[in-house]
């Protein structure tokens, strides 16, 4: 049987959501620095560790087999340093990208409406006790079309951002537009448990600095998704195309709303969040899907109205984001990061402008181009899987003054097919640094190999968003 459905509280959507918003920012840092020595450098030195022990056994069995000894730094009392985490400039409504999920909000048929001492009040746009309900007892809740986050999978409804203390005010006032729609639409959310509906997906991406904001709106086909039922009860295709009209209307007639937030009372608003007034919406897309989780980040996508791209200002440089490309979603933590890669390559860069960057995984060449801005490296080339991203980087290189082919290359391609290849074609006067920012299922066997075998590469950075 399947679990009896609650609407949580606010406090327990945020334990989902944002699972260390009880702590004091120090002590988030705190646990973070703690889960990187546990999780990660001691894994590091018992894997390396016991890839030794199993060449050691190998050997005894294998006389003509030469003895490996085991690196010295392996050996160390303290194998893996690691610096004190550095800390974010902004600690609440940093993200510049956000996600919601279109379904149903729920809330009892005889809520009350009004908060309850305990706190147990619902976060799904109405709100109501915390009560347990018979997950089959459909009848118990009142459903009304909604995005936000499935704070407890899909059975459980969808969530308003408003509560949460990292979503910012431009993406909820964006919520409150995008479930006003939903709320009149004649056409259902998608539900993926029978596969039926057409709207799927919100995704929001905006800029503070430069005032811009870009909606790519996910969606079965008007015809019906994978679960259509016959006889055309699933058929939107009728009204499709002026919902899709009415959608862009709404979402371009004004600057994004202020919302009415709810934060908890620790909940400390930032000066610099309120900067992101007078935002309005300045690129549309339509992404049509018929998969049933989500589509590849190659999924062609229908450009609707204004900009096909979006500017962001990170440091000194513009950086133009297509709506599939990769970008850091905490734009002045980025700059943080890619200030501590700056001042590691200087530390071994003695001639800056005859310096090499390799930027393997470069996606929008954020790192590469903030490195060539700041003359601690000379010349660049990137590398990604991504073509749009690589053609991002093409333009972000010409608008940040570095478009001659001699000082900036990108490629577009796996990086395993690649990256022998460029390494063998630098010239041998040129020192090199590399910096490699996978996704999270990390870098090749053939790149990291690559990597390794070359003697000429003098620091190598991997940029984990793990």
């Amino acid at each position: 049987n399947p679990p009896p459905v609650r609407i949580l509280s606010k406090d327990e959507v945020r334990d989902k959501i944002t699972p260390l918003w009880r702590l004091s920012y120090k002590d988030q840092l705190d646990k973070k620095a703690r889960e990187m020595v546990n999780k990660s450098a001691m894994k590091i030195v018992k894997e390396i560790k016991g890839k030794f022990r199993t060449i050691e056994k190998e050997a005894r069995r294998d006389p003509n087999r030469s003895k490996i000894e085991v690196y010295d730094w392996v050996k160390a009392k303290r194998p893996v340093e690691m610096d004190a985490p550095t800390p974010s400039p902004r600690q609440f409504e940093y993200r510049n990208k956000c996600e919601f999920t279109c379904g149903f909000s729920l809330s009892p048929k005889n809520g009350s409406g009004v908060e309850k001492d305990d706190g147990k009040v619902a976060a799904t746009g109405i709100e109501a006790e915390g009560e347990l309900k018979d997950a089959n007892a459909n009848e118990e809740f009142v459903k009304t079309p909604a995005c936000g986050f499935l704070a407890q999978g899909w059975s459980g409804g969808v969530y308003m951002p408003h509560i949460l203390p990292n979503i910012p005010d431009w993406a909820c006032g964006l919520s409150d537009i995008l479930n006003d729609f939903l709320k009149s639409s004649p056409i259902p959310p998608y539900d993926s448990k029978v596969h039926r509906g057409l709207w799927r997906v919100f995704t929001l991406r905006c800029s503070i600095r430069t005032k811009e904001a870009l909606v790519i709106v996910l969606h079965a086909p008007a015809k019906g998704g994978a679960g259509a039922r016959d006889g055309g009860l699933d058929d939107y295709t009728g009204t499709f195309e002026s919902e899709k009209k009415r959608l862009v209307e709404m979402l371009t007639k004004e600057a994004i709303p202020v919302p009415t937030r709810d934060l908890p009372e620790s909940h400390v608003s930032e000066p610099r969040a309120r900067d992101g007034t007078d935002i309005r919406v300045t690129s549309i897309f339509f992404q049509e899907f018929d998969g049933l989780s989500h589509p590849p980040v190659d999924h062609p996508v229908q450009h609707v109205v204004g900009k096909k791209t979006l500017d962001e200002r990170l440091g000194k440089s513009l950086f133009q984001i297509s709506p599939g490309a990769f970008f850091q979603t905490n734009t002045e933590g980025a700059e943080i990061l890619y200030n501590i890669v700056v001042d590691r390559v200087r530390e071994v860069t003695d001639n800056p402008k005859e310096t090499m960057l390799v930027d393997v995984c470069c996606g929008t060449g954020t790192i590469g181009l903030t490195l060539l801005k700041e003359g601690v490296v000379g010349k660049l080339v990137g590398v990604d899987i991504a073509a749009p991203a690589i053609e991002d980087a093409k333009v972000n290189a010409a608008k940040n003054g570095f478009a001659d082919e001699s000082v900036t290359k990108f490629v577009a391609s796996p990086a395993e097919n690649v990256m022998p290849a460029i390494l063998h074609e630098i010239p041998r006067s040129s020192p090199v640094v590399a910096v490699v920012d996978p996704a999270r299922e990390g870098l090749h066997g053939i790149v990291i190999k690559t990597l390794r075998a070359n003697e000429r590469i003098e620091r190598l950075f991997y940029v984990s968003c793990q």
